[in-house]
């Protein structure tokens, strides 16, 4: 028995133990050790694009220029002729020294064009010449007869209030032609005194009409310079009531900046009625050299 127990135990001394297996636990990873001197980099914040911005249209005009066209100069009347009254003196420019020197003229107008080819035109045309002058026969004026050797203040007033309208007809690049109307208004004053005398003798005969006329404009662009012919026209050619007008003006533009033109110009003015239900004759054709400024508004307040 002794024996039996001893072999057992050299046995067991020489076997190897194996402990048994213990089932394998859930392996959690260490987290890394914090470093306390690293601060951790916030994520970047994505920078947000900006809506585009709409551009506001530019805004449209109303007309496609703007212009105010002033002339000054000279004015000669190559011929007055008038009579006024039933039994009035018939007497030219000369009779009352209007033919003696020149006279001061100027002119304003303001244009407008719509559309490429619409233009309109407004014109104040302002003529008032006052002359002194020694009678050589009697003269009647209406109803009033002034003395052979009377010393006489004549006045001739004929200011014109006008608007033209022009289509544009032909529109090239160099040449360009209008056609259209234009409606007058005139207001007019024809004026004897004397001045030797104590009290004066006064005469005088006013009107306001309207006239109307046909209107034609011609310009050809040359670059450096252009040439425009303007002209307003209407007679009656002795058929009905003899009457008529014209203003017929020629002008070289020199442009001198954007949207300012310096100009020089011609013009020939006359016409006239005669009106048997009121006693009353009187035509003349004035003569101007002038000289004058164009300035296109937008276009001059655009380039500076």
């Amino acid at each position: 028995m002794n024996s039996l127990l001893a072999i057992a135990l050299v046995v067991l001394g020489q076997a190897e133990v194996v402990p048994e297996a213990t089932p394998a636990a859930a392996v959690t990873p260490a987290p890394a050790p914090a470093n306390p001197t690293v601060a951790a980099e916030p994520a970047p914040t994505p920078t947000p694009t900006p809506a585009p911005i709409a551009t506001p249209a530019a805004p449209s005009r109303l007309f496609d220029s703007l212009l105010v066209d002033f002339e000054i100069g000279a004015a000669y009347l190559f011929q007055n002729d008038g009579r006024y009254g039933a039994n009035g003196t018939s007497y030219t420019a000369a009779d009352v020294g209007q033919q003696r020197n020149l006279a001061v003229a100027l002119r304003l107008a303001i244009e407008a064009r719509l559309a490429r080819r619409h233009t309109i035109i407004a014109t104040w045309a302002p003529l008032d010449l006052t002359t002194r002058a020694t009678l050589t026969r009697d003269l009647t004026f209406q109803t009033t007869t002034f003395a052979d050797r009377s010393v006489v203040d004549h006045r001739y007033l004929f200011d014109g209030y006008r608007l033209s309208y022009l289509f544009g007809l032909v529109q090239g690049s160099r040449f360009t032609l209008g056609v259209g109307a234009s409606f007058q208004v005139r207001n007019a004053s024809v004026e004897f005194r004397t001045v030797d005398t104590a009290p004066a003798v006064f005469a005088v005969e006013r009107d306001i009409g309207l006239v109307g006329a046909l209107k034609v404009r011609a310009r050809f662009d040359a670059g450096v310079l252009y040439a425009q012919a303007d002209i307003d026209f209407f007679n009656t050619f002795g058929l009905g009531l003899p009457a008529g007008i014209h203003d017929v003006a020629l002008t070289l533009g020199i442009p001198v900046i954007p949207g300012l033109d310096f100009l020089l110009r011609l013009r020939l003015v006359g016409g006239g009625a005669n009106v048997p239900s009121r006693d009353i004759y009187n035509w003349g054709n004035f003569g101007f050299a002038l000289l004058g400024l164009r300035v296109d508004l937008p276009l001059l307040w655009s380039s500076r």
